[in-house]
């Protein structure tokens, strides 16, 4: 028969003195909570216990809770230990239902009495005592046969010791070394929670001088100051505070920039796959990247009219990583001053501080973006800039993608007469009706967030609009735009082909008094967005392939930032001229007007029209008139031809495809009058017109390079064809984008009202 097994600890006097030992550890350490606050791990070279106070400064997780974790290897051994043991011996331990009822017990175990030998009774070790004698009795029988037995059940015990003893020390080295993780971890948050004074970031947004006699001074004008930026060229400072400019940082360094160390690791990485741009050994961002981040980071606006296909990724990539780091920075923010106001919940500290850091509503930062394609780009950078290689931890990414990606092929690819730039913008899926919240944190992204729990907005002027509404309307919300910090307006010129109005109706609503709290904490609220303000400290990027009156209007009345602005010009412009290879004569006509306004403009030059241009082409041996104008002029001029009976054909952009192809066969077999045709319908289709024999300009084409393709579809091999464009004073940009700088402003300011190129 085989002997009976005896209890691994050897009777009753041994397994009694080694439970009371470990239960004596347990009440040290409520002891200790009761003093010191809750456990937090220390790197600790001894088997001394050593502990240390957590303050508020040791960011936790809201959702998440402390783990009370010894940092000595001999109290994370003996936990498990005591755990196996009262599972062994058959005794449950009861958790306290709440801290309070902790809290109880252990009062109640400090207030007993202290034996000679230190050992510390509770009612709930006795109680394990006795449930531990009492199992013990009954395994071993009696004491005389545990006596008899002793020397074997003692060499058993040791040989349990080991084994147990072995198996606590690998498992408190791994809780151990799990500690230490996650300490190095909390102390590298705080290294990047609490920002420098230096920061532009605080210099900007925490200004400390009173601004009041500044802000509500509207009769202060804009000075003005020429600069010469490397690489983005030619530019215009303007500002209103002298006191209040600040000098962009010149270093190459992201680290120096104050820029997240995360954020710096990534941006390599993010150039080269997405943005395709080739580095130079060391370098983190290209030359042109350095000197607009340099801008962005010293809080200034700047309106970018250089903007091409070629390097419109490398401007999104640099933007942003500006717009994350305002992201991030502003969460660190707010987190370290989460912890002073809780180390000052002290009732014995006198310590009365506001910490002004959050606006009235959460959303600091709108982008503005013409398609849906260019906010699949732009999420897909912040990702690779905030995750990296790392697991992506991104709610939504699957519904997002399939939303915002092309469902279908567009065929541009194989329609090679199509122009370069034309199937780079339209690429991907071109809806223009969309808008997206995103909630960051420092390793996960909420796609689809509400706005009011999001950081960043994606959005297209006809999104916005549809949210905004108009006065009167029932639904309506523009409250997320009250403490808007960086607003980017992305590929701005492509919204005047869209509807323009709805980008003014968003700018008219920033910073608007909100309608609802939206559970605000105004005690939190930084002072100025209080004042009425925010629209001082907002800080907004434009970028444009073409500088237009349209745009310069809404960077000089809707941007109001303290620190500056700066305007990048289009000087020493070569013409899109040079690129027609037609010989014809192109005849410029000047039309006096002395209002800027663009419904003077078009009233004189319509009167122009009627009067000069017209009685002409109506001959015989002007047929085939294409008159290119934008859609307003268009209705105008449809009117009169159709009032004047005169033989003619329109296309626009509200056209049906059908009505489209005929008018284009008609124009080319039965030789009509005329044709008109606006520029948003050669813009959104670049047709190529057969049959043009002769071409008016009504209006300058907002992009230069129409002027070229259009003149370059004239039939000059059959007959002798003309081009007559009309412009004002007014109009001498664009007339410099056609015809050079140099060539416009002699034009503009010559005695003679019709000039002549032609171009051989």
């Amino acid at each position: 028969m085989a002997p009976k097994r005896k209890h691994a600890f050897g009777g009753k006097h041994k397994g009694r003195q080694k439970r009371k030992k470990l239960n004596l550890i347990t009440l040290r350490q409520k002891q200790d909570i009761k003093q010191f606050g809750e456990l937090h791990p220390v790197d600790t070279s001894d088997n001394v216990k050593s502990y240390t106070k957590v303050t508020e400064e040791s960011f936790i997780e809201p959702g998440t809770e402390p783990a009370y974790v010894s940092s000595s290897e001999e109290s994370d051994s003996e936990m498990p230990a005591l755990k196996e043991l009262m599972a062994e011996i058959g005794v449950k331990q009861e958790e306290p239902e709440s801290e309070q009822e902790s809290e109880e017990e252990s009062e109640g175990s400090d207030n007993e009495n202290i034996e000679e030998n230190g050992e510390e009774n509770s009612s709930e070790n006795e109680q394990a005592l006795e449930d531990g004698q009492k199992f013990i009795n009954d395994t071993d029988g009696n004491d005389s046969e545990s006596d008899e037995n002793n020397d074997e059940i003692s060499d058993f015990s040791d040989e349990e010791n080991q084994s147990l003893k072995a198996s606590e020390q690998s498992l408190a080295g791994d809780i151990y070394e799990n500690a230490s993780d996650d300490s190095n971890d909390e102390m590298e948050d705080e290294s990047e929670i609490f920002l420098k004074e230096s920061d532009p970031f605080t210099k900007h947004f925490e200004h400390e001088r009173d601004m009041a006699s500044l802000f509500e001074n509207n009769k202060m004008k804009w000075n003005k100051q020429e600069l010469k930026i490397p690489v983005v060229g030619d530019s215009l400072l303007m500002f209103k505070y002298s006191g209040e400019l600040v000098k962009p940082e010149t270093s190459t360094d992201l680290i120096k920039q104050h820029v997240k160390k995360k954020i710096c690791c990534q941006a390599v990485e993010t150039n080269s796959k997405l943005a395709n741009v080739i580095l130079k050994r060391g370098d983190t961002l290209t030359p042109l990247q350095k000197h607009l981040f340099s801008i962005f980071n010293a809080y200034q606006d700047i309106f970018y009219t250089k903007q091409t296909h070629a390097n419109t990724e490398e401007i999104r990539t640099v933007y942003c990583i500006h717009v994350l780091n305002h992201v991030l920075k502003t969460r660190a923010r707010i987190i370290a001053h989460n912890c002073k106001i809780k180390q000052n919940k002290n009732p014995d500290a006198d310590v009365d501080v506001e910490y002004r850091d959050q606006g009235l509503t959460r959303p600091k930062v709108l982008i503005i973006l013409p398609y849906r394609d260019r906010a699949l780009k732009v999420v897909n950078m912040l990702i690779s800039l905030l995750l990296g290689s790392e697991q992506a931890n991104v709610s939504n990414l699957k519904r997002f993608e399939g939303e915002y990606s092309e469902l279908e092929e567009s065929g541009l690819a194989e329609k090679a007469y199509k122009p370069e730039d034309f199937k780079r913008l339209f690429e991907g899926n071109t809806d223009d009706n969309f808008r997206i919240g995103l909630s960051v944190s420092k390793k996960s992204l909420r796609l689809y967030s509400p706005f009011y729990e999001s950081d960043i907005i994606l959005a297209s002027p006809l999104g916005l609009r549809m949210i905004i509404g108009l006065e009167g309307d029932k639904e309506r919300d523009f409250d997320f735009l009250s403490s808007i910090e960086v607003m980017i307006a992305d590929q701005v010129d492509v919204f005047l082909m869209q509807n323009w109005d709805h980008f003014l109706h968003t700018c008219k609503h920033l910073h608007m008094q909100p309608r609802e709290s939206h559970g605000v904490d105004f005690s939190r609220v930084r002072m100025w967005s209080i004042n009425g303000w925010s629209k001082h400290f907002r800080q907004t990027l434009m970028f444009s392939s073409v500088l237009l009156p349209e745009i310069l209007t809404v960077f000089n009345k809707h941007c109001h930032n303290y620190a500056g602005k700066v305007l990048v010009q289009r000087n020493n412009l070569s013409g899109s001229i040079k690129s027609s290879v037609s010989d014809a004569p192109q005849i410029f006509h000047r039309i006096s007007c002395d209002n800027p306004d663009s419904l003077s403009q078009r009233k004189a030059k319509f009167e122009y029209l009627k009067k000069k241009i017209i009685p002409y082409h109506t001959s015989a041996g002007m047929k085939q008139t294409l008159i290119f104008c934008n859609y307003f002029s268009f209705v105008q001029l449809r009117n009169f031809l159709r009032e004047s009976e005169i033989d003619y054909l329109f296309m626009n952009e509200y056209d049906t495809e059908q009505k489209m192809r005929n008018a284009r066969i008609h124009f080319r077999k039965r030789h009509p009058h005329f044709m008109l045709y606006t520029e948003r319908l050669h813009f959104h289709y670049r047709f190529r017109l057969r049959g043009i024999h002769h071409i008016v300009w009504f209006d300058l084409p907002q992009y230069p390079h129409f002027y070229s393709e259009i003149v370059n579809l004239m039939e000059t091999s059959r007959q002798a064809c003309t081009t007559t464009t009309l412009f004002t004073k007014y109009e001498a940009q664009r007339l410099a984008e056609v015809v050079g700088s140099k060539q416009a402003a002699l034009m503009v300011n010559s005695e003679k009202a019709v000039n002549m190129i032609t171009v051989s």
